[in-house]
């Protein structure tokens, strides 16, 4: 009787230690399945902010490169209405300026021709002078008078070619600097954004790694109990044994 309930202990003992070991192996296996499943999850999350965020970068780009394309076409647009205002203007100028100096010349012609008809009538000396005198100093003063405004025409039209060139060039000018600051500003969002979603995505894998490995360390702290446990059972078994063969006085 006494040999039975030692077998008996001892394989209850046994197992006690196999079902704790089975239960060990499987919380291994658990927590590294869990641990797995979380690096898993998070690389495909990591790999989709980074894919969010080179398409936010790339569309910040886009924008801005459409924006500065438009902002160069209204400039050059623009500038060459400011240019063509401005060969108009210059063509009406001259135009009037061509006329006054037909008109000048026709005055001088009347004035002349007076003149001549004076002494031709009369014979006489007209004012302080002959005719040929005076004829000579009306001549003088006209052409004086054209050659001035000559050199005021040919300096306004210069001034107005010339501002109208600054004025086209300036159009131009500021559009490429307002196109280049927003280029900058553009390129510094997206890198912004770049570095930041890398950002997010490092310190997610760092936290889905420590919760991985906290997963293992769990699962490994489960199964060491659970051999303990069947430890203690296998000893106890076996302690229990050999008391009931004490007891019993052994053999009998």
């Amino acid at each position: 009787m006494s040999w039975l309930a030692i077998i008996g202990a001892v394989a209850g003992g046994l197992m006690n230690k196999s079902a704790s070991d089975k239960a060990a192996r499987r919380a291994i296996e658990v927590g590294t399945a869990n641990a797995a499943d979380l690096r898993r999850i998070s690389k495909l999350n990591a790999g989709e902010i980074t894919r969010i965020a080179g398409l936010n970068a790339n569309a910040v780009l886009s924008t801005a490169n459409m924006n500065s394309q438009s902002i160069l076409n209204v400039a050059q647009a623009n500038s060459l209405a400011f240019l063509q205002s401005t060969t108009m203007n210059i063509d009406l100028a001259s135009t009037e300026h061509r006329e006054l100096l037909r008109r000048h010349i026709l005055k001088e012609q009347s004035v002349q021709g007076s003149i001549r008809a004076a002494y031709g009538a009369s014979g006489i000396r007209v004012g302080a002078g002959s005719a040929l005198e005076v004829l000579n100093e009306a001549v003088t003063s006209g052409h004086d008078e054209r050659q001035y405004l000559a050199n005021y025409a040919t300096k306004r039209l210069a001034m107005m070619g010339a501002e109208g060139i600054q004025r086209a060039r300036l159009t131009m000018l500021s559009a490429d600097e307002r196109s280049k600051v927003l280029l900058g500003t553009a390129a510094l969002q997206s890198s912004v954004m770049r570095e930041e979603a890398e950002s997010r995505k490092t310190t997610m894998l760092n936290d889905a790694e420590a919760n991985a490995l906290s997963l293992e360390r769990g699962g490994q702290l489960i199964a060491s109990t659970q051999r303990a446990q069947g430890t203690a059972s296998l000893v106890s078994g076996i302690m229990g044994g050999i008391n009931s063969y004490v007891q019993y006085g052994g053999g009998t």
